[in-house]
Parts: structure tokens; C-alpha cells; sequence
């Protein structure tokens, strides 16, 4: 009945748009339950069952609409989206007292009462039950955009539901100076004020990758989350196993002996597996098996250095999203987290080992997602490890001009000799070129052309070929960061042709 009863509540929400009347709404236990249903894999990549699929798209769907036309502040999503403390039920072979054990998820009683939705997918199954935060399930979705594939395609149609939820209610809360009391900064409450190391975690889940290290911090939300659907003998072999009949006579006991549904005995299974301490299994540190899906194992991960070491443009870009709402916080409420320095000070210790083209996307993106005084910042701090032993001179003004442009940061080389820092260099010199242009800060004058070219010289001088021999993966990086360097100066010197 899933897919009807999503079909009422959207007709109620609709009914009336454009004039004066209410929007009809559920209580806000719905909507957790409905985002549960949106990603569960019960409900997606577990089953060939149509309906069930339909229903998780329609749970999307009618949330989406939610989004839109009510807002998530007015809709009681910031209620509704919660991350419970776990309270696992009393052992019990009565199937009631297991519900009523388990039917009130909210340690604060703030209106959260699953008991009026009778189903494990509101309670001990629920999204919010299993996962242990929202950092916990970001750095198992990207987790699955590099190594499950068919887990991904799911996980990113909810963060893309969820971010727009967090950007509109953190927007609402910015405009009335409430910011430190959104959704976004109660994620953050588990991590803010405690030590740096918890703060890194953050970052850790942003920019998971996939590989061991990472699975094993973020590991899946539910148990086989990442099998592919049960054959369909073994679906129709349950069916005729529920149909059995009593006959003590010839041994034949019905189902006696059984689990009382799938769906306890997966909820049962999963009490006594999930998974806030546990191991990952050996199956999830390697490949998806053949149930899995996956099409790339962790050797080929942990040897590329494209985007799709990082899942792909999409999930680059839902990362970004996420860097964009932290910036936005700390920039406006810093007791909440950290403030915008420190913030960045993080943040450069885990971008500067980044591959090329991934750190490329995050500090010079074809469509900026920071402001353009926290892209500056941002540059500003990502510049000074990369330029130590340049010669450069320290700079720790944090302000943008083309003075400052041209007399610190357009002239140097990176301090090493690698093709991959000064390839980041040169990305960099970009960034803060183009940051100019966009906002009306440059001039064409003949010094800023001779710092640009004096900086490109020295890039090129301090990457040239040393004549020693390079092979294999050596060789591909030095060729591929030769690649990105080169393009980044022939943007640079159209830029000072429109300038000039």
C-alpha cells in the first residue's frame, strides 16, 4: 500500500496550490520513514520487486515536492530528519513487546512517536536508527560512488534531497541570524568543540575515497546493504515456504520453526550486526562480489589519479556542496564549529595530497560554489605549503588585490621540483586570476602580464626534464600534470588578452 498512500499525501499537498489554503501535511514521523524508503535497499538495489522500487522513487519524489512547496522548516523536515541514539530492544520472542520496546526513537520526546507507523522501516530499521550521524552515512555514499556503483546511483539521489534540505533551511536561518540553530550546525554538534583530530573526520567523510582505510571508518548502514536482488527462485521459494501446511502425522510442520516474517528476522539480524563498532566485513574491503555490482576493485582505485577515483564529476560535486555549507556556517556562526581559518587550515591538509585533477575541480571549479572572499581565503591558505622554499614572500594579510596578486603569489614556482605541486601552482595562479576578473579587480597593465609570464617560466624551469629515464605510473603522472599545466597558462594568457 506504499504506493497509495504516498499518492493521497501528495494529492493532499497539492490540492490548493496557488491559493490561499493550507498545505496538508503528515505528522513528521512520515517523512523519516519516507526517506527511508527512498534509499533502503529493500526497497532499491535488493529486490526485483516493481513496486517496492516505485515506492522508494515515490517517497523521493513526494519529498521533493515537500521541499518546493512548503519548505523544509514549515514541512518539520529539521524535525523529521534526526539522527536517534540507538536503544536496542530487550531480548524477546513476543513480536509486541519487541514493538512497544522500540517504538518511541526520540531520547528528547520531541515528537517523534514511530509507534503510529507500524513497520521496522520507522524503527529499528529506520535510516536514523541505523546510521550512527549524518557524517556516517556521507562517507559511506561516497564510499559507494568509487567501489558500489549500484549502492551509489541511490545514495545520490538522497544527498542531493538532502543537501537541498540543508542549503534552503540554512538559507531561512541565515536571513532571521538563527544560523547556529539549523539542521546543518546539529550535525555538527557531536564533532564542534572537541578536539582537532574529530574535527578531521569531517573532512574524512567528505573526501572518502573508497580504499580500506576509509571503508572501515564508513562502512555500510545496513547489513548486505551492498548485495545485488535475491534470485527470483529464492523470492518464490519463501512464498511456497509460507504456504505450507500443518500435517504432524508425515513431519510436515508449516511454519513452525520459522521466522515470523522477512522482515523481522532482517530487523533481528541486523539489532544484533549493526554496525557502530563493528568490522567491515573481507568482502566489503574488496570487490562487491558478484552480487555486488561493482566494477572496479580497490587496486584499480588506489592507481588512479582521475575523477573517477573519486566517483565521478557528480559526486565531486555533491562534495562540494558539502565544503560550501561548512564554509557557510563558519563564516557566519564560528563558536558553532570553527571559524573560517581554522576551517580552511583542515581543509588544506587534506586537499594538497589530492589527486591533480581532484584538487583541480575543488580550488578552480568551472562554476565557483564559494563566495569570493572565502575562495580567496581558501587559495590564500592552500598557497603557502605549496610555496615554502620558493622564495616567495610569507604573506598572511588574507586580502585580495592585484598588487598582492602579482607581488606574492603570480611570479613562483611551487617550492619542490614535482610536476604535480607545480601544476597545483599553476591551477592556483589561476584561480586567483580569474577570482580578479569576475569581480572587477584587474587592470591591464604591463605588470601583470610580466608577473604572470615570470611565474610561468619558473614553473616550466623547475619541471623540465632532468635527463633521468621515467617509466609507468611516474610517467604518467609527470605527462598528465605537463597536461594540466600547460592548459592552466593557456587560459591564463587569454584572460590577459581580454584584460589587455
Amino acid at each position: 500500500m506504499h504506493a497509495v498512500a504516498i499518492l493521497m499525501l501528495s494529492t493532499n499537498l497539492a490540492a490548493g496550490t496557488g491559493t490561499p489554503r493550507p498545505a496538508y501535511i503528515p505528522p513528521v514521523q512520515h517523512f523519516a520513514f519516507l526517506a527511508t524508503l527512498a534509499v533502503h535497499p529493500s526497497f532499491t538495489t535488493r529486490t526485483y520487486d516493481v513496486e517496492k522500487q516505485a515506492a522508494a522513487d515515490d517517497a523521493l519524489r513526494y519529498l521533493r515536492q515537500v521541499i518546493k512547496l512548503v519548505g523544509p522548516r514549515n514541512g518539520g523536515l529539521d524535525q523529521a530528519f534526526r539522527f536517534v541514539e540507538a536503544k536496542k530492544p530487550a531480548a524477546s520472542r513476543n513480536k509486541r513487546a519487541q514493538t512497544r520496546n522500540t517504538a518511541d526513537l526520540d531520547p528528547e520526546g520531541e515528537g517523534f512517536n514511530a509507534d503510529s507507523i507500524r513497520s521496522p522501516f520507522a524503527t529499528t530499521d529506520s535510516l536514523w536508527y541505523k546510521a550512527d550521524d549524518f557524517w556516517s552515512v556521507v562517507g559511506w555514499a561516497f564510499n559507494c560512488s568509487v567501489v558500489y556503483p549500484h549502492r551509489w546511483r541511490r545514495w545520490k539521489v538522497w544527498l542531493e534531497m538532502m543537501l537541498d534540505v540543508l542549503e534552503v533551511e540554512m538559507e531561512s536561518r541565515a536571513s532571521v541570524g538563527t544560523i547556529a540553530d539549523s539542521m546543518f550546525a546539529r550535525y555538527l554538534a557531536p564533532v564542534g568543540g572537541r578536539g582537532r583530530d574529530i574535527k578531521r573526520r569531517l573532512m574524512r567523510a567528505i573526501l572518502a575515497d573508497g580504499k580500506q582505510t576509509s571503508l572501515a571508518e564508513f562502512h555500510e548502514v545496513w547489513r548486505d546493504e551492498t548485495k545485488g536482488p535475491k534470485k527470483e527462485r529464492d523470492e518464490d521459494a519463501v512464498r511456497q515456504g509460507k504456504k505450507r501446511k500443518l500435517d504432524l502425522g508425515n513431519s510436515e510442520f508449516g511454519d513452525y520453526g520459522d521466522d515470523s516474517s522477512d522482515e523481522d528476522s532482517t530487523a533481528a539480524s541486523d539489532r544484533r550486526s549493526r554496525p557502530t563498532t563493528a568490522k567491515p566485513s573481507r568482502q566489503m574491503l574488496q570487490d562487491a562480489d558478484s552480487d555486488g555490482g561493482a566494477t572496479a576493485n580497490n587496486r584499480d582505485v588506489e592507481n588512479s589519479n582521475g575523477v573517477d577515483s573519486f566517483g565521478g564529476t557528480s559526486s565531486l560535486q555533491l562534495r562540494a556542496r558539502l565544503l560550501a555549507l561548512l564554509v557557510c556556517l563558519c563564516s557566519h556562526s564560528p563558536a558553532t564549529f570553527l571559524d573560517t581559518e581554522d576551517l580552511f587550515d583542515i581543509f588544506t591538509e587534506f586537499t594538497r595530497p589530492l589527486p591533480l585533477v581532484v584538487f583541480q575541480h575543488f580550488v578552480c571549479p568551472p562554476r565557483p560554489y564559494l563566495d569570493a572572499d572565502a575562495q580567496s581565503s581558501m587559495l590564500q591558505m592552500l598557497f603557502r605549503p605549496l610555496l615554502a622554499g620558493s622564495g616567495a614572500p610569507v604573506y598572511d594579510e588574507n586580502t585580495l588585490t592585484q598588487d598582492v596578486f602579482e607581488e606574492n603569489f603570480a611570479p613562483f614556482a611551487a617550492g619542490g621540483s614535482g610536476a604535480s605541486d607545480n601544476a597545483k601552482v599553476s591551477i592556483m595562479v589561476e584561480g586567483l586570476l580569474r577570482l580578479l576578473w569576475r569581480h572587477g579587480g584587474l587592470v591591464g597593465r604591463h605588470s601583470l602580464r610580466e608577473a604572470v609570464e615570470q611565474g610561468v617560466k619558473a614553473r616550466r624551469e623547475r619541471v623540465a626534464w632532468d635527463g633521468r629515464r621515467r617509466a609507468g605510473v611516474k610517467a604518467l603522472e609527470e605527462e598528465q600534470a605537463g597536461m594540466v599545466m600547460e592548459g592552466s597558462v593557456q587560459r591564463m594568457m587569454s584572460l590577459l588578452e581580454l584584460v589587455r
